[in-house]
């Protein structure tokens, strides 16, 4: 476990650092840089969402395709492979630069009719951020492959988040306007692709000079699974901004944005550890190591549980002064952040069986679930959107119900053919401790004479016991490992 250790704790260090940026630029500027014109926050958080989702689909799912074939052969092999896993993105890449650049101005406005002018109207973003994204996950996924992930979070968290928030600010003292503010924001995406393409061209791994014709036929049917089964859960994420932008406006984008991030907030464990655990696994399955799987499953569960709750109960203790801190029109944010929050929760117990049934030889099944996946959370928002009349509080409830059924079928599923899952007994006393602490520390707004300090300190009581009463209890014995290390007389 000591590449895990080492890769994760410098990705978590970045993400650490792209977190604190983030919430100055999503709390602090971005909430009033952009008050009294939010649908132009909206618009740009539509802009990037329908990219993601169509970067998504143009990939065919060689991310998955290069963690899940690349492992399979020796070092002599992979460039020829790997050439043959870039073939299908490219066309595909291709494709929708002509087919976008033709007829992008009738085809954005079926995406939505009643903002599709305002999307049309940025159609050479729109197309560069798409590329720019297509580029970074093919990139993103050969560094993972080779366990060097944590140039990644550098990347996406801190540079990309610190030049959002530099944009942010000038913005907010008026020194750009909102279209220059537009294009350098794209820039930065293709700046993030840039840097990847230089750490990967620094891996042994290389472009072979030819392709692997005997196996393109295999990667082909993968490809064709992954098209609609790979990116669905990226597609689904972000469905939910362009069904509030579709039946809200624009402008309740922003508030949606806000709650989202503080429920995005307890993942961050998973994220950090997540690229590298996902390249152990594939290797794992590669190699059909039974028992280093399941030991694998339990501590990456325990462990990102764990650390997640702790964050969960930080928020919830300070969510209240915290919300002080905001403009009026963002406050109320509670059930949003319980929904997403509790969601990350559920993930971040499966993540490593998440993984293993994609890279198993039984992963076609995930196809049905993800599908259902893209359907019910279309299904779902609308009826709490639009039926129920919920608005962003039915995104959020559309969001965490779907997160359990998906969540729920690949625990069936990995559990019925590989004989593993990531449940253990100490994930029940996590789950309690930091109720307890969330729930003790979860004073009014106005306990202290300030609501940065009452968000703070109660912050860091809820967060802070939950580390320490699970470390008491032994739930963290990774913790006193590192700890140890360092200094001997511990105990």
């Amino acid at each position: 476990m000591g590449i895990i250790a080492k890769q994760s704790s410098w990705a978590s260090l970045a993400i650490g650092i792209g977190v604190a940026i983030g919430a100055v630029n999503t709390m602090v500027v971005l909430p009033r840089a952009f008050e009294g014109v939010e649908a132009q926050w909206g618009l740009l958080r539509l802009l990037t969402s329908w990219g993601i989702i169509l970067s998504s689909l143009t990939l065919l799912g060689t991310p998955s395709g290069i963690m899940r074939f690349l492992a399979r052969y020796d070092e002599k092999e992979r460039p020829g492979v790997l050439r043959t896993l870039l073939i299908l993105p490219t066309i595909g890449l291709l494709l929708v630069l002509v087919v976008f650049g033709l007829f992008g101005h009738q085809i954005l406005p079926l995406l939505n009719a009643e903002k599709g002018e305002s999307l049309s109207n940025h159609i050479a973003g729109f197309l560069l951020i798409t590329s720019a994204m297509v580029l970074l996950q093919l990139v993103r996924a050969i560094i993972n492959q080779q366990l060097k992930t944590a140039i990644l979070s550098w990347v996406d968290q801190v540079w990309q988040k610190g030049s959002y928030l530099t944009l942010g600010i000038l913005f907010y003292f008026k020194q750009i306007d909102f279209d220059s503010f537009l294009n350098w924001y794209i820039a930065t995406w293709g700046i993030s692709a840039l840097f990847l393409l230089i750490q990967a061209y620094n891996l042994p791994q290389r472009v072979g000079k030819t392709w692997n014709r005997r196996e393109f036929k295999q990667i082909l049917n993968f490809s064709l699974f992954s098209l609609l089964a790979g990116g669905a859960s990226t597609i689904a994420f972000h469905l939910d901004f362009v069904m509030i932008g579709k039946y809200i406006g624009l402008e309740q984008i922003p508030i949606y944005t806000v709650g989202l991030f503080l429920g995005v907030l307890v993942g961050m464990p998973m994220r950090a550890s997540r690229p590298i655990l996902g390249g152990i696994s594939a290797s794992f399955v590669a190699k059909n190591k039974t028992r280093e799987i399941h030991a694998l499953n339990h501590q990456s569960a325990r462990v990102n549980f764990l650390l997640s709750t702790a964050i969960m109960s930080g928020i919830w203790a300070g969510l209240a002064p915290f919300q002080l801190l905001l403009p009026e029109a963002y406050r109320g944010l509670e059930f949003i952040f319980l929904c997403i929050g509790f969601q990350y929760l559920i993930i971040s117990i499966n993540t490593v069986n998440n993984q293993i049934l994609g890279f198993s030889k039984w992963y076609k099944l995930s196809l049905p679930l993800n599908l259902g996946l893209v359907l019910l959370t279309l299904a779902s928002n609308y009826v709490f959107i639009v039926t129920l009349d919920m608005g962003v509080k039915g995104a959020a409830l559309a969001t965490l119900g779907t997160a359990i059924w998906n969540n729920t079928w690949r625990l069936v599923i990995v559990s019925r053919k590989m004989k593993t899952h990531p449940f253990s007994w100490p994930l029940v006393f996590i789950a309690l401790i930091g109720s307890a602490c969330a729930s003790s520390f979860h004073w009014h707004a106005n306990v202290f004479s300030h609501p940065l300090i009452g968000a703070a300190v109660q912050g860091i009581l809820g967060s802070g016991t939950t580390i320490v009463l699970c470390y008491i209890s032994g739930f963290f014995p990774e913790l006193r490992d590192g700890v140890r290390a360092r200094i001997s007389w511990w105990p």
